[in-house]
């Protein structure tokens, strides 16, 4: 960026080119394709601008872009610009230099356009990337195709929204929370757009939705969904010994695996790279796991809970010692990995894989390794565990999360007539 130039020598045509100056171009360049013609020309204009603009380009601390602009009004004679990225400073630059307004590009930009750069810009905030997939499923499911992404985002009015909520609600009967995750897409991204001063305000979050009886119902899963029974836990567990005990060879110590989750009821991604290491008396820290979409283990967990310690009861010590004891036995590597045998962590999809083998075997409803989980708190709440301290092992911020979904009735219809029974017969 040489020289101090005289701004008026900048003196390019503007962004709109006329057929004459599109002809030229080509005939000067060589070019044929006229679709790309008018993008080549404002290129080759950039590259002048870039070349004479007389201030330096640089990325700040905050991770913005700042150049000045000439400016007479300044004691110094030039003016700070700052944009969230360097392809937005061109374009200001390119505007500045040209006599392109800036408001006239701000006024075409939908929801449409800017959600590509909304989500790269989340990616950047999450570590989770279950969400950023939710996010898109939800994007094509409830966004594309449809009128309310079309329209400038300037132009936009609450109505508009207010229109577009309740009939997402009426037409797709959402429940309030479903709706919740849906809105998350226009709610950040207009939030997005007031950072990148496209607007003022974020109009959508002036829109309420008055009548909760618009909403579907939220209806809890029945229990016998969601978390296994004492007497097919029961039989559960002597199926996975079986299968320890008889060397499937799918994954060795993948049975171990899951019957340690009944008596901890950690992450199956947690449970897979948990370390002898971890262990301490009474306790074993949950502080990483495995992530599928990367095959890589990380020194986080789930959430923003952080680390957390689980106690360990007597059947959970007893199956870190089968596992010890195996790998001993047959001079396993291990890497310090409790359900390893050959250095790497557990398979997560072999042992994941165990509880349908199981459920099947014993003919009931197909339950997960997250039902596991969920059965483990279910016990603990029955036991009359403080419901916070079940909370803290488990991993929620909030115990209301551990309480409504997490907790489900393990009893068999003649347990509940005997309770019942029990109960009244005071």
């Amino acid at each position: 960026m040489a020289g101090i130039p005289d701004t008026k020598r900048i003196n390019l045509s503007s962004a709109s080119f006329s057929a004459e100056d599109i002809l030229a171009f080509l005939i000067q360049s060589g070019k044929i394709d006229l679709d790309d013609a008018e993008d080549n020309m404002k290129k080759s204009q950039m590259d002048q601008i870039l070349e004479q603009h007389p201030y330096s380009i640089y990325q700040g601390s905050d991770g913005k872009w700042y150049t000045n602009l000439p400016d007479d009004t300044k004691p110094d004679k030039r003016r700070k610009i700052k944009r969230t990225s360097l392809e937005d400073l061109k374009h200001a630059l390119y505007e500045y230099y040209t006599g392109v307004s800036e408001h006239k590009r701000l006024d075409a930009i939908t929801i449409e356009k800017l959600y590509p750069q909304w989500l790269e810009f989340k990616a950047l905030h999450t570590s989770a990337p279950a969400y950023i997939s939710r996010l898109k499923s939800d994007w094509k499911s409830y966004y594309e195709g449809t009128p309310i992404i079309k329209i400038p985002i300037r132009r936009l009015k609450k109505l508009d929204l207010d229109e577009w909520a309740h009939k997402l609600i009426r037409e797709r009967e959402l429940t309030h929370k479903a709706f919740t995750n849906v809105a998350t897409i226009v709610n950040q991204v207009l939030d997005y757009a007031v950072d990148l001063e496209i607007i003022e305000t974020n109009l959508f979050r002036k829109v309420k939705i008055k009548d909760r009886h618009l909403f579907k119902p939220e209806k809890k899963q029945e229990s016998k969904t969601q978390v296994y029974s004492r007497e097919e836990l029961r039989e559960l567990k002597k199926l996975a010994m079986s299968d320890f005990e008889n060397e499937v060879k799918r994954y060795v110590l993948s049975p171990l695996a899951v019957l340690f989750q009944f008596e901890t009821g950690v992450r199956i991604g947690e449970l897979v790279v948990l370390r002898y290491e971890d262990i301490d008396g009474d306790f074993i820290t949950v502080q990483r796991m495995f992530r599928r979409d990367s095959n890589e283990v990380v020194d986080y967990t789930k959430g923003t809970y952080g680390d957390r310690r689980v106690i360990l009861t007597t059947e959970a010590k007893r199956i870190i010692g089968l596992c010890r004891q195996y790998q001993n036995d047959h001079n396993c590597e291990t890497d310090g990995y409790i359900f390893s045998i050959n250095g790497e962590p557990c398979g997560y999809t072999p042992t994941r894989e165990l509880y349908e083998k199981y459920c099947k075997k014993l003919g009931i409803v197909k339950k997960s390794s997250h039902k596991a989980r969920k059965t483990y708190i279910s016990t603990l709440l029955d036991g009359n565990v403080n419901v916070n301290s079940v909370r803290e092992m488990v991993g929620h911020r909030d115990e209301r999360t551990t309480m409504s979904n997490y907790y489900y009735d393990r009893s068999s219809d003649e347990e509940k007539v005997k309770l019942v029974e029990a109960a009244l017969s005071c």
